[in-house]
């Protein structure tokens, strides 16, 4: 026999359940040190594809062509470059511009290598942040597109 106004806990739970997680995905939105951290793993994986889709060289420039760029950076000038890196914080000066420090140690090989300080700058297009290229310092890894 069913009691009025009585609610099975189960259903409560699911529709709790479904309601946190509709708000985690309206309200979560990729935060400038994950696009950061995701290019820098591109970049040491050599992944030609994630940094193409993830680099702004400036309007008029082609996917096909940033793509070029990259590839000749990782596969050619870069071919046996090492280093590692990590995230040491952000900075967002408005709503579509960003910079993501890290620090860098170049060289891993040679015996002498030690951590540097750089930025990657981050613009925001179509909703999208994507690593402005053109605007990191070029000793941080060789040819980087220009």
């Amino acid at each position: 026999m069913n009691q009025s106004g009585r609610v099975n806990p189960v259903t409560l739970l699911a529709v709790v359940a479904i309601v946190l997680f509709a708000f985690v995905l309206l309200f979560s939105r990729e935060g400038v040190s994950t696009v950061g951290a995701r290019f820098m793993g591109a970049l040491a994986r050599h992944d030609v594809d994630t940094l193409t889709k993830m680099t702004y060289l400036g309007e008029g420039i082609s996917d096909e062509e940033i793509r070029k760029k990259w590839d000749f950076a990782v596969n050619e000038a870069g071919k046996h470059y090492r280093f590692a890196w990590k995230v040491t914080g952000t900075t967002q000066t408005t709503e579509n511009e960003a910079a993501v420090r890290l620090q860098v140690v170049r060289n891993m090989e040679s015996g002498a290598a030690y951590e540097e300080n750089f930025q990657l700058p981050l613009v925001k297009r179509n909703g999208e942040w994507k690593v402005f290229v053109r605007g990191i310092n070029r000793e941080m890894f060789p040819a980087l597109p220009r």
